[in-house]
């Protein structure tokens, strides 16, 4: 009975250890991103904006951004945590050493009649003819008893000063971390219980934790993909002109990725025509450019339409869906704009006055996103 509430206790250490693994440095990582995490919101910045409290956030839209699933299920984890934590501690009891000395409130290498007379004194104190308490009773049965047996007994008095217990020397005792159901099981349900144990606290964190690295290793430290960097390296070259930057500031992985759907594509067309005078197209040769402009790759032509609703100020008329991903586009657009700029002020030839005006165009970029 002992044995099997310690293999249930641990289990639950188990359960533990293999939810804390992955939680505690995940946690420390969101609580570091959040403390570095310029805000996402891009608006107006005016004094009269900023006094009147436009963009201030309210109570309602602060939970509403910490309620997302990841939060959550973070929260419930860590509350999932807590509770192991303390049923453990309550259910766990310490181990008592025997010492029948200490029991019987003797010095070590007291003598027989010392022992006998501390025994009648605790009998008068603990018997249950004496007392009725059965706590009493359990002391006496459990603790006094055996106590005075191991030291009067010549072989347990023995045992007892050689090997630390009246019984001789104790085989060493291991537990398996299992629940006590799943070790009463016989059969095939046992065993399918077991695979599903292994499946869910092993297995299925290993994935996480694959996935998790195998992600990890797609962005730098500015949280911007490696293929977007390769990209911007590529097109950035000191003959780019200052017009050029959006196109390659469009190519970015993160863009390219971001769903394109047939429902977008009357919601572009409208686009289209609200901003095609912002666009770089050549008026001698209208409809040849448009054609051009839509043979592109679709993610292309949406992020350079996105991008110039933003700036032209019609992303009212856009739809919810499109919404979405003009929020999605604004939030990664300030790590973009970064990574550009640094790229193109790295130093790569001898004067480095041949990436003036590439890094011109990057500056007037960013300025025109982030300040509309």
């Amino acid at each position: 009975m002992a044995a099997a509430e310690e293999n249930s206790s641990l289990f639950l250490i188990f359960i533990l250890t293999m939810i804390a693994l992955p939680l505690v440095p995940y946690t420390i990582t969101r609580l570091c991103h959040a403390a570095t995490k310029k805000a996402k919101t891009i608006h107006c910045r005016c004094s009269g904006c900023h006094r009147s409290g436009k963009y201030r956030k309210s109570i309602y839209k602060k939970i509403s951004n910490f309620s997302t699933w990841s939060n959550l299920t973070i929260l419930l984890l860590w509350i999932v945590v807590i509770f192991l934590i303390y049923y453990i501690k309550l259910s766990s009891r310490e181990v008592q050493v025997f010492e029948p000395y200490s029991i019987l409130g003797l010095e070590p290498g007291a003598s027989e009649s010392e022992i006998k007379k501390s025994y009648r004194r605790l009998s008068i104190q603990y018997h249950p003819d004496k007392n009725p308490d059965p706590e009493a009773h359990t002391y006496f049965v459990e603790s006094i008893s055996k106590a005075y047996q191991a030291l009067t007994d010549p072989i347990s008095r023995e045992n007892y000063e050689k090997y630390g217990h009246p019984d001789g020397r104790q085989g060493f005792q291991m537990g398996i971390a299992l629940p006590k159901f799943l070790l009463n099981m016989d059969g095939a349900s046992g065993g399918i219980m077991l695979l599903g144990i292994v499946g869910l606290c092993i297995l299925f964190p290993l994935m996480i934790a694959v996935i998790y690295l195998s992600r990890s290793s797609k962005y730098t430290g500015n949280y911007v993909m490696h293929q977007t960097l390769s990209t911007y390296y590529y097109f950035m070259k000191p003959s780019l002109a200052p017009s050029k930057v959006m196109d390659v500031f469009i190519k970015a992985a993160e863009y390219m990725e971001m769903p394109v759907r047939r429902s977008d594509d009357e919601p572009l067309q409208k686009l289209f025509v609200a901003v095609r005078s912002e666009l770089n197209l050549d008026l001698k040769n209208i409809r040849t450019e448009q054609a051009k402009f839509w043979k592109q790759h679709p993610s292309l032509v949406k992020m350079e339409l996105l991008i110039q609703a933003h700036l032209t100020r019609e992303s009212f008329a856009l739809t919810p869906a499109l919404v979405k991903d003009y929020r999605h586009m604004l939030e990664l657009a300030p790590r973009l704009l970064e990574e550009l700029v640094k790229i193109a002020l790295l130093p790569r030839s001898p004067n480095g006055f041949g990436w003036l005006r590439p890094a011109i165009g990057v500056v007037e970029l960013s300025q025109s996103i982030i300040q509309v």
